[in-house]
């Protein structure tokens, strides 16, 4: 079978594990079926490499796709995809739709997962915000006799620090877009425009956040068509734990309707991606409380 979609992620060999666990959890669901799922290698070793290549997971080294000054990289290979995610159809060619999801995720819910593909084929980069009901805190605001002294959201850290303060002014509001996971089709506006301001991006400020700042540009300041998902499509457990459906046997998002979780993305819980036994404290739809992992379980 000729498949026309492709899944990519990447790992160096401290994020194995974690990015085994995505690959089970697309493979159970038979998302590769329809799927191919291919690994930038940033510093996998050689039974980890021939683990992958044996399941049929195509495996490139990611290379720096822009000129990235040495003193910002300091031997850190991993930081090779922070720019390397917005030349993925150099790396993988022919493909109609490019999925990326970071190695700290798992599929949850294969319908909830399926708007990507579906916002990609409508020719629109496909995207969840970081905004939610139940991400309470947005911002952090430093005062100063009752007065905001200091506001501080990433856009306006990263987008100040990258480009300019009064980019990062203009869009310190504006919902960060979660770059761990996206859809974008074949589509040479799109992507061409993703480069631009990641040689933007990394030209000044952090490699660390650089596809993040060009994601925003490329779709606030320059207005590529978007498609905003919710954010039960890229479940970010750092900012509000979701709670569980025994009936269902997925997590599900903590308020009615408790919507399918798509993918449970673990970014800031460094604890629990190191270790695989540790337990969280979640709730039931019943309102038990109950130990869980949140963490893939075949």
């Amino acid at each position: 079978m000729n498949k026309k979609k492709i899944i990519i992620s990447s790992s160096d060999s401290n994020y194995f594990s974690l990015i085994k666990e995505l690959h089970l959890s697309l493979k159970n669901t038979e998302v590769l079926s329809e799927y191919d799922f291919a690994i930038l290698d940033t510093g996998l070793d050689s039974e980890q490499k021939n683990y992958f290549k044996d399941h049929n997971v195509l495996i490139k080294k990611a290379e720096w796709n822009v000129d990235v000054p040495q003193y910002k990289i300091l031997g850190r290979e991993n930081l090779k995809t922070q720019v390397a995610r917005a030349f993925l159809p150099d790396y993988f060619e022919n493909y109609k739709v490019y999925v990326w999801l970071d190695a700290d995720m798992w599929l949850n819910d294969i319908q909830s997962f399926s708007f990507y593909e579906k916002g990609a084929l409508n020719n629109r980069l496909t995207i969840v915000p970081q905004s939610d009901r139940a991400y309470i805190k947005n911002a952090n605001v430093e005062w100063l006799f009752g007065f905001p002294k200091k506001v501080r959201t990433i856009n306006y850290k990263n987008i100040s620090k990258s480009v300019s303060r009064s980019l990062g002014r203009k869009y310190a509001f504006h919902s960060t877009l979660n770059a761990g996971a996206f859809a974008i089709n074949n589509s040479s506006t799109i992507w061409k425009c993703f480069q631009k301001n990641i040689k933007l991006a990394a030209k000044k400020g952090r490699i660390f956040g650089t596809d993040q700042v060009a994601l925003a540009l490329s779709i606030y300041e320059d207005g590529i068509p978007s498609e905003f998902l919710p954010a039960y499509c890229n479940w970010m457990c750092e900012f509000n734990m979701p709670k569980y459906d025994r009936d269902r046997d997925k997590f599900v998002e903590p308020y009615i309707p408790n919507h399918p979780i798509a993918l449970i993305h673990l970014a800031g819980l460094d604890d629990i991606r190191k270790d695989k036994n540790i337990l969280s404290d979640i709730e039931t739809l019943e309102g038990m409380q109950i130990k869980k992992s949140l963490r893939y379980n075949v």
